[in-house]
């Protein structure tokens, strides 16, 4: 069955099913890579919004634990200052995710600079628009 290049994963135009796995981070993206879209920057788009999710599940870990440590060494101030670059982390994702969603339902890729450079090894970095 050849799949009509106007449309995408589960039938969906290109820049719904792109829209759809950045709106939805992770899971959304993972649904769409499981429809095998056929176009490019759709896949780039699933799968930066899987890396970019990742990323910031790992960060929000990590800190929490380094913070935990703190607080038992009484060391409260610093883990207070973690958690201020917890907030900040969070809030660039939030603007990021933003912006990506947004971008991806106009039919296009936005690339963010550390999450682009990681989904390019499972994407041609020529697929992002």
């Amino acid at each position: 069955m050849i799949q009509d290049q106007s449309q995408s994963s589960f039938g969906l135009q290109p820049n719904v099913a792109a829209g759809l796995a950045s709106l939805f981070t992770w899971a959304g993206g993972l649904v769409i890579l499981l429809g095998k879209p056929p176009q490019q920057w759709v896949r780039f788009v699933a799968v930066q919004a899987i890396v970019m999710s990742v990323l910031c599940m790992v960060a929000f870990i990590a800190i929490t634990i380094i913070s935990s440590m703190l607080a038992v060494m009484h060391l409260g101030i610093l883990s207070l200052v973690l958690w201020f670059a917890q907030m900040l982390i969070g809030l660039a994702y939030f603007i990021a995710w933003i912006i990506c969603t947004v971008k991806a339902f106009q039919g296009s890729a936005q690339r963010i600079p550390f999450a682009a450079d990681l989904a390019d090894r499972w994407v041609p970095k020529s697929a992002a628009l």
